[in-house]
Parts: structure tokens; C-alpha cells; sequence
């Protein structure tokens, strides 16, 4: 196994919100660099963070389906006429990021804030699904 192989596998708990194990496991690529993320976890909700700066909430689709959380970027970002880039460090390319979600996963809000697209899950827990806490005497 290479370091770079090695260095992937270790990654690969980044896409996977809510569950220790999916039968997807290597459904999702973590080589895939654009556009970037963050996911931030709280006591019973996630917030995947993408950086889109540049884009308008319009051309990004979000999808929440059989435990998928898709993001698209569907416009790609282009210049004006008579303009040209002499540097270009946005890429602003159409995107697909996908993360698999555990089932008790739900979508609760979405938002733009200082260029990032933030999209909040809750984790809802039947009670009966909930560990029971014994009491010894």
C-alpha cells in the first residue's frame, strides 16, 4: 500500500456524517479537491461548510435523498466580454460534492454566509433506538 493510498483510506471518515460504517464505504473519492469543505460537528448536528466564493445561491442545488447529501455547483463562473484572467485562483468550475449520511440523518437549513455554503443536519434518534441507561445498585 502506498503513502498516498495510506494517506486516502485515513481520510475517507470525512465522508461519512453520522454512521461508523456504510456498505457505500468507497462510494465517495476523497482525492476530489474542488471546491473545499468542512465538516463541523455538534452534540446531536453536523454543518458541511463548502467554499464557493463567487458563486450566487441560485446556481448551487442541494439534494437530500436515501441517505445522500448532494451538492452541485451547476453554472460555471465566466468572465465578461473583453475580459481576460491573468491570475486565476478561483476555479469557479461546475462541482459535485457527495456525502453518504447516516439514517437518522435530516436535512434542517441551508445558507450563504462569507462565501461559504453552509447546510446544517440534525440527528434524530427514535427514543427507542436511544441507549438505555441502567442504574446499579
Amino acid at each position: 500500500m502506498t503513502k498516498q493510498m495510506m494517506m486516502n483510506l485515513n481520510d475517507m471518515h470525512k465522508f461519512f456524517l453520522g454512521l461508523d460504517l456504510h456498505p457505500d464505504f468507497f462510494a465517495n473519492s476523497p482525492t476530489v479537491g474542488y471546491p473545499r469543505y468542512n465538516v463541523v460537528r455538534g452534540d446531536s448536528s453536523y454543518r458541511v461548510e463548502v467554499a464557493v466564493p463567487g458563486w450566487d445561491k441560485d446556481d448551487i442545488e442541494i439534494t437530500f435523498h436515501k441517505n445522500e447529501l448532494k451538492i452541485e455547483g451547476t453554472q460555471k463562473l465566466e468572465t465578461q466580454e473583453g475580459e481576460s484572467y491573468l491570475y486565476k485562483g478561483l476555479s469557479g468550475k461546475t462541482f459535485t460534492r457527495v456525502f453518504k449520511v447516516g439514517p437518522h440523518i435530516e436535512l434542517d437549513k441551508a445558507f450563504m454566509k462569507n462565501g461559504l455554503l453552509c447546510v446544517e443536519l440534525k440527528e434524530n434518534i427514535p427514543q427507542e433506538e436511544k441507549p438505555t441507561r441502567i442504574k446499579i445498585f
